[in-house]
């Protein structure tokens, strides 16, 4: 037994079908989670519901204490993470007709096209580059300054909406930086560059060049995934906000 119809109808309503931690929509793509694992007694009631994306489902549950790495989350953290998410979602109709609100909304989403651009920037570099050639070091550095931003309790959007097209670019930014740290290194031709395997090209077969194809291949997707996020992003954001 799990959940019931009508207990898992109102926690994908109250969510909005988006995960409680990372704020990312999921579509079907949800599953709900026991705060206090059904092994040591936990209820299949509402309070002790909390939807969750795959990955951050699959993180949750995947805490050793035998071996523990990191910190685990706690039954009061999950709990206090679904109530403010669902207080978003639930706020979403009074907010997006609260000038105040529009207006701090307003604020974030020109201060992350100011730290992201879409000319001139790593989201036109990212665009427009083959990761099968060598790339300046420097080239995603706005990126990595949108992450420190987000380190900021503040970087966040009060409509559900925008918050959740942010938390899905901020996850794919993430994987990008996640791609180049274990495929790139420093160029062997070109100072201040870094390169998908360096060297590797010059194999013309064998594991080597197909390791070096699989990193072209991954680096390329994951960019091209940054990009799709922040246009969805920008798109919605100058609707819903009325700005050029």
């Amino acid at each position: 037994m799990g959940f019931s119809e009508s207990v898992s109808e109102k926690a994908l309503l109250d969510c909005g079908r988006s995960c409680c931690l990372c704020h990312k929509f999921c579509g079907f793509k949800i599953e709900l989670h026991h705060i206090v694992q059904k092994a040591e007694g936990g209820p299949d009631t509402y309070e002790n519901c909390i939807p969750l994306c795959l990955d951050c489902h699959a993180e949750v549950k995947a805490y050793n204490p035998k071996h523990p790495k990191g910190r685990k989350y706690t039954e009061s953290e999950l709990r206090q993470h679904r109530d403010r998410w669902y207080e978003k979602v639930s706020h979403k109709i009074f907010v997006s007709g609260n000038p105040d609100y529009i207006e701090l909304d307003r604020k974030l989403f020109r201060r992350i096209r100011e730290i992201l651009p879409s000319q001139g920037g790593s989201i036109s570099f990212m665009r427009k580059h083959s990761y099968g050639v060598p790339f300046p070091s420097n080239s995603h550095d706005d990126l990595r300054s949108y992450l420190d931003q987000c380190k900021d309790p503040d970087f966040e959007f009060i409509n559900s909406d925008l918050e959740t097209r942010k938390s899905q670019l901020t996850i794919n930014i993430q994987e990008f930086h996640r791609v180049l740290l274990y495929a790139a290194y420093s160029s062997d031709d070109l100072p201040c560059h870094l390169a998908i395997e360096p060297g590797m090209k010059r194999f013309t077969g064998g594991s080597n060049y197909a390791r070096y194809l699989q990193g072209v291949e991954k680096a390329e997707t994951a960019a091209t995934q940054v990009c799709e996020a922040y246009d969805e992003l920008i798109r919605f954001g100058r609707r819903n906000l009325a700005l050029d």
